[in-house]
C-alpha cells in the first residue's frame, strides 16, 4: 500500500490464479505498486503503469521476508484511487480485468471480486479462458470463477478470505454516506464482533481471517500496517491527501497523520528490520501487540484507552491545523503552511513515541499481576526467540 504526492493511493492484496508464475522476469506486486506511485499522476495512469508492466514482465515473487516462510507466491488485486476516481484492477499472470467504481463502496481481500462486470480487460482475457477449458463460451465467462485457483498450494482457505472480504464490504455499506477517517480506522480494527464468526476467546485466538488480521501457529500472516487515505478534490496540493498510518495490528495501535509536499516523516520511522531493535517505532508497535496477545482481554482495553484518546486529540487538531494551513496558502504563504503541518506531525509523533515507551514498560508489569492467558503461547515463544523480542514469557 502507499500514496504519492499527486494524491494517488494504492492498496494491493495477494490472490491466487491458475496462471503460472514467471520466475525469471516476474514482478512482485509491491514492485508494481511502487512503480505505479512513482509514475502515475492519476489513478487511471497508475493503473495502466501496472498493466504495462504486467503485460511486459509478468508477475511472481514472494510476499515473505527472505528466509521466513519459503516461496509464498501469489498474483495481485489492486484498489487504486485519487481524489476524483477509483479503480479495482485484478490480475492473473499477464491477464487482467479492471472496474471503475462510480458509486457506492467497494473492498478487496485475498480473493477475486470481479466477475463479469468490468470496464477494461486484457484483449484475450475471455478467449484464453475458453482455450484453457475454464469456460465454454463468452456467455458463461466469469473472471473470478475462471481464473481463480482457490485451493492453490500457497493460498489461505478461500472461505476465510471470502468472509474477510464480506466483512469489510458490509461495514462500508453500513456507514456509506457518513464515512470519515475515524470510520475507516474502526473498520480496520474489525474482528467480526457481533457476528456468527466472532472470535470465540478473543481477537488473537480467532479461527477465521479477520479484517484486523492476527497470526497463529498455522498462519504467520498478520496485519503488518494500515493506511487510511483521506483524499480531497477541493483542496490545494498540500492538503489534498492525508496519509493516516498505523503500524502492526491496528486494534492495539494508533493511527497518525502525515502530509506531502515538504512535510517530513521523522527519521526514526525508517528504522526496522526483521530483527527486534529498541529504537524502532515499528518494533515499539509490534512489541505492544505481542504484549497484548499475552492477555488480550485485559491488556488490549488498557492500550486502547491510551490510543483512543490520542486519535481523538489528533482528529480534532487535524481540523484546526489544516484550517490554519489553508488560510496561509490562500494568503500566498505556502512555506508557512508547511511549517504549521510539520509542527502538527512532529507533536503527534512525539506524543505517540512517549505512549509506546510507556506501554512497553507498564504492560510487562501488568502481566506479572494478571498472568499470561494466551492459547498459542508455544508459537509466540518460538517466534519471539527468532526475532529477539524481549517478552515476559515465564
Amino acid at each position: 500500500m502507499g500514496m504519492n504526492e499527486y494524491g494517488v493511493a494504492i492498496g494491493n492484496e495477494a490472490v491466487w490464479s491458475k496462471e503460472p508464475y514467471e520466475w525469471d522476469t516476474g514482478l512482485l506486486g509491491m514492485d508494481m505498486l511502487r512503480l505505479a506511485l512513482e509514475r502515475g499522476k492519476t489513478a487511471y495512469e497508475a493503473m495502466h503503469v501496472i498493466i504495462d508492466l504486467l503485460e511486459k514482465y509478468g508477475q511472481c515473487g514472494s510476499c515473505e521476508y527472505p528466509g521466513e516462510w519459503g516461496k509464498a507466491n501469489y498474483h495481485n488485486s489492486f484498489i487504486i484511487a485519487d481524489p476524483h476516481e477509483a479503480w479495482v484492477l485484478e490480475t492473473a499472470g499477464r491477464y487482467w480485468a479492471a472496474k471503475k467504481i462510480t458509486h457506492g463502496v467497494y473492498s478487496i481481500s485475498n480473493i477475486y471480486t470481479i466477475e463479469n462486470d468490468w470496464d477494461e480487460a486484457h484483449p484475450k482475457l475471455v478467449e484464453h479462458a475458453i482455450e484453457m477449458g475454464w469456460c465454454n463460451s463468452k456467455e458463461d465467462f466469469n473472471f473470478a470463477r475462471c481464473y481463480g485457483d482457490y485451493w492453490a498450494k500457497d493460498s489461505p482457505n478461500p472461505g476465510d478470505m471470502q468472509i474477510r472480504r464480506n466483512a469489510s464490504l458490509e461495514l462500508l455499506k453500513k456507514y456509506y454516506g457518513k464515512i470519515t477517517p475515524a470510520t475507516m480506522m474502526m473498520i480496520a480494527r474489525d474482528h467480526h464482533e457481533g457476528t456468527r464468526v466472532e472470535p470465540r476467546w478473543g481477537a488473537p485466538e480467532t479461527f477465521w481471517a479477520t479484517v484486523c488480521m492476527h497470526d497463529n501457529p498455522k498462519s504467520g500472516y498478520r496485519t503488518a500496517a494500515s493506511m487510511v487515505a483521506h483524499l480531497r478534490a477541493n483542496m490545494p496540493p498540500l492538503l489534498r491527501q492525508v496519509y493516516w498510518h498505523s503500524f502492526s495490528v491496528p486494534c492495539v495501535n494508533v493511527f497518525k497523520p502525515f502530509y506531502f509536499h515538504g512535510v517530513k516523516v521523522p527519521a526514526n520511522y525508517a528504522k526496522g528490520t526483521s530483527t527486534y531493535s529498541s529504537d524502532s517505532p515499528f518494533w515499539w508497535a509490534n512489541r505492544v501487540k505481542l504484549l497484548c496477545d499475552l492477555n488480550y482481554s485485559v491488556l488490549a482495553p488498557v492500550t486502547r484507552s491510551v490510543f483512543d484518546a490520542t486519535e481523538e486529540w489528533e482528529l480534532k487538531r487535524a481540523h484546526t491545523y489544516e484550517a490554519m494551513a489553508l488560510q496561509l496558502i490562500k494568503s500566498g504563504k505556502e512555506k508557512e503552511a508547511v511549517k504549521v503541518l510539520q509542527q502538527f506531525v512532529d507533536e503527534n509523533c512525539q506524543r505517540i513515541e512517549k505512549e509506546y515507551k510507556m506501554l512497553n514498560e507498564i504492560l510487562p508489569e501488568m502481566i506479572k499481576t494478571v498472568k499470561i492467558n494466551y492459547l498459542y503461547l508455544d508459537y509466540l515463544k518460538d517466534w519471539t526467540s527468532k526475532k529477539g523480542v524481549p517478552l515476559p514469557l515465564e
